[in-house]
């Protein structure tokens, strides 16, 4: 049940299991992945999950209004009356900038599960905000989620993937690196 106090992690997997009973199949992406990981560096208010099958978005409403999340009109957003955050159905494919994403991962809380961009694609998502909208907030979650666990994200790859997308973008990727570095170096000591 969906209550004020309800966390946006809360709110994913409330989702995920409307959706999952539903037959739908949803993979959350966006800032709301980045609070998934990082929990206490960076905080979302949307909860943004791209669907297999886009045509399903009015089935998506039939489950969502079990769980008392109502859409906007016509539109991709649905609220709730008890809840600051919303849940947004952004069109897909799963991508991350240029790139089609086909591997993700599931994250379990008790017996609720979520499919999730694995932690890798999230980095590279909030990175392509930064580098394309000079989003400095999603450049601070990207830090966040790359440095609570440095041996899942591969710089090497992420510079690889910046050069792919464009070169001229591995100034910004120096930026990110220099910032990921300082808070890896922040991390106490086991």
């Amino acid at each position: 049940m969906i209550t004020r106090e309800s966390t946006l992690a809360d709110i994913c997997f409330a989702v995920s299991a409307a959706l999952e009973d539903a037959g739908i199949s949803g993979v959350l992406t966006g800032g709301s992945a980045a609070t998934l990981y990082a929990p206490l560096a960076y905080q979302s208010h949307e909860a943004d999950f791209i669907l297999a099958d886009d045509d399903r978005l009015d089935d998506v409403a039939v489950a969502l209004v079990r769980i008392g999340f109502r859409r906007y009109g016509r539109s991709r957003i649905f609220a709730h009356s008890e809840s600051e955050f919303t849940v947004d159905f952004p069109k897909g494919p799963l991508a991350v900038a240029r790139e089609y994403i086909h591997e993700t991962v599931i994250l379990e809380r008790g017996s609720s599960r979520i499919r999730i961009l694995t932690r890798f694609d999230c980095v590279r998502d909030r990175l392509a905000h930064f580098y394309y909208w000079d989003d400095f907030t999603a450049l601070g979650a990207a830090v966040a989620v790359a440095s609570d666990e440095a041996s899942d994200v591969d710089f090497i790859d992420i510079r690889a993937w910046t050069e792919r997308e464009n070169p001229a973008l591995l100034e910004k990727f120096g930026e990110f690196e220099r910032r990921a570095a300082a808070a890896l170096k922040a991390l106490p000591k086991e």
